[in-house]
């Protein structure tokens, strides 16, 4: 075969087109590819990061699968402690009690009064002198049932003195104590 013989022009377009040639794929290059593939990159690792949070949290939700379940036994059993030893005093629905036992087991309760709070480490002791007049086994009922309340009451320092009145055998005093959450 021949040797091809070209000319400086020729060999001028040649090269410059070379140039411009490597000068487009730089641009290219740089310009165009690269970003695109910083992109690509950033957002595939983002992707890999969401996608690992989400394993996260599906094994997370896998072991607390039953959390609503336990969140309302947990407040259940909370508003049934709260009934057992509330936050304030309820006098009313302490004296309500007392009255309504009172009616129940045919006792008259002659007086309530106050006398005195005392504070223990997480509750507070709320005391209430109670005299009141009944047969000896009514009162004797009455003092059980006001200890099997729901709400934590106990008798102290019971006294019991006998009459002569055929419808009422005793007179009772003591002091009930009433417990008050301190929290």
């Amino acid at each position: 075969m021949g040797k091809i013989q070209l000319t400086k022009e020729q060999m001028g377009q040649i090269a410059g087109g070379v140039l411009f040639g490597g000068l487009f794929i730089f641009l290219y290059l740089q310009y165009f590819w690269l970003p695109a593939s910083r992109q690509i990159e950033e957002n595939s690792q983002k992707v890999a990061s969401i996608t690992s949070d989400i394993k996260k949290a599906k094994e997370q939700k896998a072991k607390y699968k039953d959390l609503e379940a336990k969140l309302a036994s947990l407040r259940s059993d909370k508003e049934a402690a709260v009934k057992k030893l509330p936050n304030e005093r309820r006098i009313p629905d302490l004296i309500r009690t007392v009255t309504t036992l009172s009616k129940k087991y045919k006792v008259s309760v002659t007086a309530i009064n106050p006398s005195g709070q005392s504070k223990v480490e997480y509750f507070t002791k709320v005391s209430y002198s109670i005299t009141l007049k009944g047969n000896y086994h009514d009162v004797g009922r009455f003092l059980t049932a006001l200890g099997l309340e729901e709400r934590i009451l106990t008798s102290e320092n019971l006294t019991m003195n006998g009459t002569g009145s055929s419808d009422s055998s005793v007179t009772a005093s003591f002091t009930l104590v009433a417990y008050q959450y301190n929290g």
